[in-house]
């Protein structure tokens, strides 16, 4: 508990290479890291591992099976995000796939094999099985090897600290400040290069699969930082559960498991996916999958709980033993996927947008790298399943090796108090207040509009009132937000996380107006077609305490 912002203890730190993110991408950044001998510090918001990684199926993709190619896997990729991706990153994703799951095995996740090969899992979008899954599906069997490396590394791990700003010098970043969500001080931390891999933020929905903390605190690090983000209109939704109650916000395995089996239906029993894709059926992108479903609920052919049904029952029953913990938590809701269905609506899932990087992992703002859900180029408008964990490995290493570079490149710069004086002044503000509008109301506010105005399926007079509800929500309630008499680090971080969920609302509430047609995961109903002049990424910064936007046109994919 502390009594006023200016009470707040203070501890300072020195490191290398600041780890922001505990999840996929920044264990891996730190295990590059630190194999290239230099100091290591990663920082989470929650426990330890951290994120949507620990949650995950374990699925990456990589083309290990004799039929398939690294041409193969990079063509569906960019066709899976209507060729919106940056191609270099593409590219890297796809040459070093392979290397990167070898790895993961010897750091000592387990994966599934069959007669010593690695048994791939048939994902939806991609044109050949090349899923490599984990056993444990769901139960953090994906992230187990890079825990056992990050501990036998011996890399310091620092848990319940959330990082609110970077501290620059001279335009460079040179470290971060932090608030002990669990104490009564901030942590300031001085780094010769940071990454940040702090993943998406699904919180900004009523219904994701996210979670809790997923608030988007990346994103407004990197914007206040000067940052260039990109592609924030598109937002992966997934199939989400929302009965049974229980098992709200949970996603069914493998999209439903629709290439093993599993089926759509509306409320009429009708097998809604035919009269979309006749030839396909529900074998299509989860962004085509989400938005057929909301054309359903939407037209009235919804469940009573406002979604659609999605039956289990033509899985193989061995397919379907696989997913353990999926089917002991079904079991403790007295519900039998083997033959009851489930309903489920789309739920806020993957981010495709986030800050721009170059091959390099490299931002706009020197000292500065980003890998994971929270960097932009690599899915364009659109993910394919399973090629998430496999950024968060492929661009992990990427960034830990850079910052590493740098880091042994650069002498560290002292941090002194006026660098993050304002930061304090700040949070010392937002403790202060006992009175103004409750966080936590506010940010109901804000996933309402967001998730009405903003979701699956969108048009400009939504869209509209969204931006102009989402502006007035930052001009008149986030300057004045109150943590209530009993104040605690805890209260002001689940402040600040309001205030980054507002950052973030208008910067995808703004894009998704400007963009005036329908692409992958960003469908209009005013402008149903996909436009070939919209072959362009909308680009945000802030400077000089403005936003500014641009768009930038997409690189020249090879041979096409």
């Amino acid at each position: 508990m502390v009594k006023r912002g200016t009470d707040f203890r203070k501890r300072f730190l020195e490191t290398d290479v600041l780890i922001v993110g505990a999840g996929g991408a920044g264990l891996r950044a730190a295990i590059e890291a630190r194999s290239r001998g230099v100091d290591v510090t990663a920082v989470s918001k929650g426990g330890f591992p951290s994120g949507c990684t620990i949650r995950a199926m374990g699925g990456m993709s990589a083309a290990f099976d004799e039929r398939d190619s690294v041409e193969r896997h990079f063509k569906d990729t960019i066709d899976g995000g209507h060729r919106l991706s940056d191609p270099k990153l593409v590219r890297l994703l796809v040459d070093r796939a392979c290397e990167r799951a070898q790895d993961l095995e010897r750091y000592g996740t387990h994966f599934d094999k069959e007669g010593g090969r690695f048994k791939l899992f048939p994902y939806t979008g991609s044109s050949i099985p090349r899923g490599v899954l984990a056993d444990d599906p769901y139960q953090g069997g994906y992230i187990r090897g890079l825990v056992n490396e990050v501990k036998r590394l011996g890399i310091q791990t620092i848990e319940q600290v959330m990082i609110t700003d970077f501290v620059k010098d001279q335009g460079t970043v040179i470290g971060a400040v932090g608030v002990e969500l669990d104490g009564d001080g901030v942590i300031i931390i001085g780094a010769r290069a940071v990454v940040l891999a702090t993943g998406g933020g699904g919180e900004l929905y009523r219904l994701t699969t996210n979670p809790a903390g997923t608030t988007g605190d990346g994103y407004a690090l990197a914007f206040k930082a000067g940052a260039e983000l990109a592609d924030m209109e598109f937002i992966q939704g997934r199939v989400c559960m929302i009965h049974p109650q229980g098992m709200r916000g949970i996603p069914p395995p493998g999209d439903g498991l629709v290439t093993l089996g599993g089926r759509f239906y509306n409320a009429l029993g009708e097998r809604y996916m035919k009269k979309y894709f006749p030839d396909k059926m529900e074998i299509v992108t989860r962004a085509q999958m989400s938005i057929c479903a909301q054309k359903e609920i939407h037209a009235g052919r919804g469940t009573p709980e406002g979604g659609v049904y999605g039956d289990l029952s033509g899985v193989p029953p061995e397919e379907l033993a696989k997913f353990k913990k999926f089917l002991q938590t079904c079991a403790a809701e007295h519900f039998d996927p083997s033959w009851q269905p489930y309903q489920w609506a789309p739920g806020a899932h993957h981010f495709m947008g986030g800050v721009v990087i170059n091959p390099k992992c490299e931002t706009s703002v020197p000292g500065l790298y980003a890998a994971g859900e929270i960097a932009a180029g690599v899915h364009g408008a659109n993910r394919l399943a399973g090629n998430a964990l496999t950024e968060t490995q492929v661009f992990g290493a990427i960034a830990g090796a850079e910052a590493a570079g740098k880091a042994m490149a650069r002498p560290s710069v002292p941090i002194s108090p006026e660098k993050f004086e304002p930061v304090m002044e700040h949070l010392d503000g937002v403790l202060r207040r006992e009175g103004g509008p409750d966080p936590l109301e506010v940010k109901a506010e804000l996933t309402e509009v967001m998730s009405l105005n903003v979701g699956v399926i969108r048009h400009e007079e939504g869209l509209r009132q969204a931006t102009q509800t989402v502006d007035r929500i930052r001009k008149e309630k986030i300057p004045v937000l109150g943590v209530g008499p009993l104040r605690s680090c805890r209260k002001l971080g689940s402040a600040l996380e309001v205030e980054n969920l507002a950052m973030l609302a208008e910067l995808v509430a703004s894009a998704a107006l400007m963009r005036t047609e329908t692409r992958g995961a960003h469908s209009r109903e005013d402008y149903p077609g996909q436009d070939e002049k919209w072959l362009k990424n909308i680009v945000f910064q802030s400077a000089n305490g403005e936003t500014k936007v641009h768009t930038r046109p997409v690189a020249a994919i090879p041979g096409a």
